[in-house]
């Protein structure tokens, strides 16, 4: 160790000057806490004070204090040499950041007891401090590449939300509204709408198992896959959404099973006003009755696309006539929790739907936000929540 030595006594700073290079450490001395303070500044390698407590000018006490004062020596060991032994005495070096004390007279072995404990503890603070400028520099690695991540991920939301239709669109008799509520800034809910032209509609809510960035991955996926010309069948036609899960059941088997399936809605509607609908795995689209009747839920269930084959898919047939309004949503909104953890609950959502019958269609999905967000006492949600509202008009099946 480097070791300073102050007394104003020369034959004490000289018999522990002697002690402490027999045991092998690198000696300086001063006379005074002067002299101490300029060896300290020049040379600031030191590793240990032994300082006498009684000195002119500035004792050893107040030494201890000016070097635990700065930064840069407040890691040396300071040990004081001290005639006195009352409890007040020692209270009062400790408060000034003494580590400990040697009584005079002083033997030999004693010193160099105390010199091994200091050593060790100053290895040890020696590595503690190494662990911690290299906990900064990871530290500060970590919030950079925690940042342009941030920052991939915002941008990754910008771009998933690029791809969601309109929020509000008029398709003759057919008016729609959605929205979308991430989890995170990027979801693993995607939907679409598409006109199809002659009076005709399809569309298609997903939602992937899982949350974050995997999820968004497979969502944008889904939404290349997913097009206008899937409902679209050779004779001019449109395809029944039970042949378009079937076939994209087919498409996202893998071996071993793929751990990245998905809630699957598909629903067409034509001129006439007969919807088609096939449920994979997607919470029941809910019907709000034109008459002011309490809503219905609709569709027949069934396994989500992606985790077995040859999965048989029923296809529900609507008449839209009666019925004011469809909801297709994700699970994340029924099962939005309350902070008591009670969850939203289908039953809820109804009445919820109900009570908003009479309230215009491109407010619906905003009140609707607003009632989760308030039941959650949260903006923020642990699912992603998608919606699409699809209203009917009178007059279907009439020409106009």
């Amino acid at each position: 160790m480097k070791i300073l030595i102050v007394d104003d006594d020369e034959i004490i700073r000289k018999i522990v000057q002697l002690r402490v290079k027999k045991l092998g450490h690198d000696v300086w001395v001063a006379e005074n806490g002067d002299q101490a303070l300029s060896t300290i500044q020049e040379t600031p390698s030191i590793d240990l004070v032994i300082s006498d407590w009684m000195m002119p000018h500035m004792s050893g006490v107040q030494l201890c204090r000016a070097i635990r004062a700065s930064p840069e020596t407040q890691h040396m060991f300071v040990l004081l040499l001290t005639a006195k032994e009352t409890r007040e005495d020692y209270l009062e070096a400790m408060d000034a950041g003494a580590d400990d004390f040697l009584v005079k007279p002083f033997d030999p072995e004693l010193i160099a007891a105390k010199l091994r404990a200091a050593d060790r503890i100053l290895t040890l603070q020696a590595e503690l401090r190494k662990n911690n400028d290299l906990l900064r520099r990871v530290n500060k690695k970590l919030e950079v590449a925690y940042d342009r991540l941030k920052r991939d991920v915002q941008a990754a939301g910008k771009m998933q939300e690029s791809l969601l239709p309109k929020k509000t669109m008029d398709m003759g008799r057919y008016h729609i509204a959605t929205a979308l509520i991430p989890s995170s800034s990027v979801s693993g809910d995607i939907y679409n709408y598409f006109d199809l032209g002659d009076g005709n509609l399809a569309l298609y809510a997903v939602d992937v198992a899982g949350h974050g960035a995997r999820a968004a991955m497979m969502s944008f996926t889904l939404s290349r896959v997913i097009t206008a010309d899937r409902f679209r069948a050779k004779d001019g036609g449109m395809r029944g959404p039970r042949d378009l899960v079937s076939d994209l059941n087919a498409e996202f088997q893998v071996s071993p099973p793929n751990l990245d399936y998905f809630t699957l809605l598909v629903a067409t509607v034509d001129a006439a006003g007969t919807m088609r609908l096939c449920q994979a795995g997607h919470p029941h689209p809910v019907a709000i009755p034109r008459n002011g009747a309490s809503p219905t839920v609709l569709g027949g269930g069934g396994f989500p696309v992606g985790l077995m084959a040859r999965t048989h898919f029923e296809e529900t047939v609507v008449d839209l006539t009666p019925i004011q309004r469809v909801a297709f949503y994700s699970d994340g909104v029924i099962e939005c929790a309350s902070p008591t953890g009670e969850l939203f609950g289908m039953d809820r959502f109804q009445a919820l739907l109900h009570n908003l019958r009479d309230l215009p269609l491109p407010r619906v999905p905003a009140e609707i936000r607003r009632r989760l967000a308030e039941w959650r006492g949260s903006d923020s949600f642990d699912d992603d929540v998608s919606l699409i509202l699809l209203e009917t008009r009178n007059g279907i099946g009439v020409a106009g």
